[in-house]
């Protein structure tokens, strides 16, 4: 069997969900050789499409991953200890509906239709993230609880996707055609560069963190450049927009499982927690929400010993009911 046989064999196999990991790799070296292999990619993906392949066994077998998946969870509830990958399940084809699941550590894609165009949803659930190969052959990671969404017809006269959560982006650089993120608060425009951008509906802020090349955010009436290691946060209660220098590479630690910031609240590292761990946290002290400090979890550590490391610098007591991880302080 020559190369190419050899490819689209393991493109098919990744469209139904039966690729090795180890092949992985392999498949997405050859798309990244150059813009041809790409077009290659996405052609034996229409072919696997159309060839009637996808079923709806694929959708309950999908089902009932997901159930082992939150089983497991629940039992040992940890940071996964392997870089995740990105892996296609399967589709299920109906009338009006196209429905094709990834399973990046429980994360899947969807179709759906809005105002007479057809989107793609990547979606990355509580306690998982997901990797995404845009049309274009810029790169994608979604943060848990995150979702991203985009055009079917993306890359053909604008690149434009829609983030509620938190991605790192790897942007291709595409004939001049600008590459937009747009958030519920402001927009990031770029031609080709990496960047981090956090929006979650939840938090109080957006923030968006250039690591390498060139963006534009625009905000209202302001267009504002960022330079690599700036950060542009916006405060959604106030309208505030804040623009600093930062520490760049802390941006997308949580790519390797891990979180390292020099400056983050209580509030802000719990509320993280919450999403890698998939699990609920309560702050039951208005002045521990908002105490400040330093942290570096690198080690794959466990809710509970980082419960237990934080414990020796800041007092509070933690206990565990219906579910929920209450944190009280004890200076009363």
């Amino acid at each position: 069997m020559d190369r190419l046989s050899y490819i689209r064999d393991l493109a098919f196999r990744y469209f139904n969900g039966k690729i090795p990991r180890e092949a992985e790799e392999d498949l997405f070296g050859f798309i990244h050789e150059s813009p041809n292999h790409l077009s290659l990619f996405r052609g034996w993906e229409r072919e696997w499409l159309h060839s009637g392949q996808a079923d709806i066994s694929v959708e309950r077998e999908w089902q009932k991953l997901q159930a082992r998946l939150l089983a497991k969870e629940a039992i040992a509830p940890m940071i996964p200890k392997r870089r995740f990958t990105f892996r296609r399940i399967g589709a299920w084809v109906a009338s009006a509906v196209i429905l094709v699941c990834l399973s990046i550590t429980a994360s899947w894609y969807y179709f759906h239709q809005a105002n007479s165009c057809f989107y793609f949803v990547s979606e990355a659930p509580l306690g998982g993230k997901s990797k995404v190969l845009l049309a274009d052959g810029s790169l994608v990671w979604l943060n848990s609880g995150s979702t991203l969404k985009y055009s079917t017809d993306f890359n053909e006269e604008e690149r434009i996707v829609t983030l509620n959560g938190e991605g790192y982006f790897e942007v291709s650089k595409r004939n001049g055609m600008p590459f937009t993120v747009r958030t519920q608060g402001y927009d990031v425009v770029v031609k080709g560069t990496k960047f981090n951008v956090s929006a979650y509906e939840g938090d109080p802020f957006i923030s968006t963190t250039l690591i390498e090349g060139r963006v534009t955010v625009n905000y209202k009436d302001e267009s504002i450049d960022m330079n690599p290691g700036e950060e542009m946060k916006l405060i959604k209660n106030t309208g505030e927009l804040q623009h600093t220098s930062v520490n760049a590479s802390q941006s997308n630690a949580w790519m390797d499982n891990q979180l390292v910031n020099d400056n983050i609240t209580f509030q802000e590292l719990m509320t993280k927690l919450s999403r890698h761990f998939n699990v609920k946290i309560e702050i039951e002290d208005e002045r521990l929400k908002h105490q400040t400090f330093s942290i570096s979890l690198r080690n794959d550590e466990t809710l509970e010993q980082i419960f237990e490391a934080l414990q020796k610098i800041i007092p509070f007591s933690v206990t565990w009911d219906n579910h929920v991880y209450h944190i009280k302080s004890i200076n009363h």
